[in-house]
């Protein structure tokens, strides 16, 4: 049994701040946490592994206040935005590889079902004639997901392992029916998916049962 935790890099289209790209996702670095689970088969390689996981990555402000600006550039534009979060459980198998007595290759292949969090966003412009604003609604969306990974164990003693992880997690959540609405009265709902692609490193320790 591990448990991990380290910084969550945002990939592709999640960290877009492209203007023109309308999958862009804003999304910064931020901070992944797991609990691990491993059997090994036997008294070969490999084995069967699960995993719990929860992540955040924040959203840039600027970059979202930047977009307003080049769209609307006579008014002044400020936003206030929460983050994506992911959460979710994964199951598959492992490899582990011993390279001497205390050191092991370990690599995971896995996949599971993920819960995202859309960020909410607060939009409010200043310019001539007062100010307006708009604010687009968090929605909860539950999409398939996989996760290839590899790393490495270090034995402290009989029963403790420091653990070192690397993987890449994917995932295409739909977004439905999300509200925005406006200083104007205008109230509209949009569907959406969102591709979520991060790159985690995570440092923790494991117990041998």
């Amino acid at each position: 049994i591990g448990i991990s935790l380290g910084p969550s890099i945002p990939m592709g289209d999640l960290s877009s701040k492209d203007v023109d790209n309308e999958a862009a996702g804003f999304a910064n670095s931020g901070a992944v946490f797991d609990i691990s689970f491993a059997y090994k088969l036997g008294e070969g390689n490999f084995g069967l592994t699960a995993l719990l996981r929860g992540q955040s990555n924040p959203t840039d402000a600027q970059a979202i206040a930047d977009v307003f600006a080049y769209e609307f550039p006579s008014f002044g534009w400020t936003v206030d935005s929460d983050g994506w979060g992911i959460g979710g459980f994964m199951l598959g198998g492992f490899g582990s590889f011993p390279i001497s007595e205390k050191y092991t290759f370990d690599t995971r292949a896995m996949i599971g079902f993920l819960s995202a969090s859309s960020p909410e966003f607060n939009v409010t412009g200043t310019g001539p004639g007062g100010s307006l604003w708009v604010k687009q609604s968090s929605k909860s969306a539950t999409s398939f997901a996989y996760l290839i990974g590899a790393g490495f164990k270090f034995k402290i003693s009989n029963r403790l392992y420091l653990l070192t992880n690397l993987d890449y997690l994917a995932s295409n959540p739909e977004f439905l029916n999300v509200e925005t609405i406006a200083s104007d009265g205008s109230r509209q709902t949009d569907t959406w998916s969102q591709s979520l692609g991060t790159l985690n490193l995570s440092v923790g320790i494991a117990l041998k049962i």
